[in-house]
């Protein structure tokens, strides 16, 4: 028997004001995928992924989670299939890392005092992925960004939902800790027991990590495939507007962009 995708978006409409800023989206994400949506600033990307976690209203068209419409879906029973993670982290609040990281338990608890029986080992596994341990008793207001958001994914984490939404969530991050956020979250994913959709404008880690790409632009999904069917010169300067040399590492298979220079330059 066939399965529902994990995240099903069809024919989808949404605009702030009169102008629309989504018009007809359409894919779906299945277990195990990894996908990556790239285009240039004020594509939708940031807007499509909130439309997912169900934080924006008054759209047209239909998104469903495992088979549900999440109009029809409360806080606690969304928390349970998906987490969020912002581009933007809030830097006041007065709670410890590893406090910050439990929160994400929330949606696992009938009342206020149930028990989670699994929650110390989903908290001691974030904290072990996102490279957290020398820092989960420090204040959370104390972090740097970049410390602040592996927190935040950590918590998503903890969360345990089948479905991973994040946007953005490399921005504030050093070279390090972009391949080991992006490594473990992938690493998660192909082992069947999650499904990860982020927002990033940096193409050669959407090209290193995901799976599938889906490039967007003036609202509008022009691709969506493979890095290799999807990163291709003539799209990439129609889009982005820029001249850029796209190589292929043949014994890995990585793809590789960078900036066109003329050999007389």
């Amino acid at each position: 028997m066939h399965k529902p995708a994990v995240l099903s978006v069809s024919n989808v409409f949404f605009s702030y004001s009169d102008t629309p800023v989504l018009k007809n989206i359409n894919f779906e994400l299945l277990r195990g995928e990894f996908t990556g949506i790239i285009g240039p600033n004020g594509a939708g990307k940031s807007t499509l992924i909130r439309l997912a976690a169900a934080l924006l209203e008054n759209y047209r068209g239909s998104i469903q989670i495992a088979g549900q419409d999440i109009k029809d879906l409360n806080r606690r029973k969304l928390a349970l299939k998906t987490s969020y993670v912002p581009q933007n982290i809030d830097p006041n609040f007065p709670f410890s890392v590893k406090e910050i990281i439990r929160m994400g338990r929330y949606p696992h608890q009938n009342g206020l005092f149930a028990e989670d029986n699994n929650a110390n080992e989903a908290v001691r596994l974030a904290i072990e992925n996102m490279d957290l341990s020398i820092l989960q008793n420090r204040p959370f207001s104390a972090l740097s960004g970049g410390e602040k958001q592996r927190a935040v994914i950590a918590s998503a984490l903890a969360q345990d939902s089948d479905l991973l939404l994040l946007d953005e969530p490399t921005t504030a991050l050093d070279l390090r800790h972009q391949q080991l956020i992006l490594s473990k979250l992938k690493q998660l994913t192909t082992a069947g027991a999650k499904t990860t959709l982020l927002v990033t404008h940096d193409i050669n880690l959407a090209a290193q990590f995901c799976d599938r790409i889906i490039l967007m632009d003036h609202g509008e999904i022009l691709a969506d495939g493979t890095p290799k069917e999807v990163l291709n010169f003539e799209l990439i300067q129609q889009v982005y507007g820029v001249k850029v040399y796209i190589d292929v590492n043949p014994f890995t298979d990585s793809i590789y962009i960078l900036p066109y220079k003329h050999e007389s330059l």
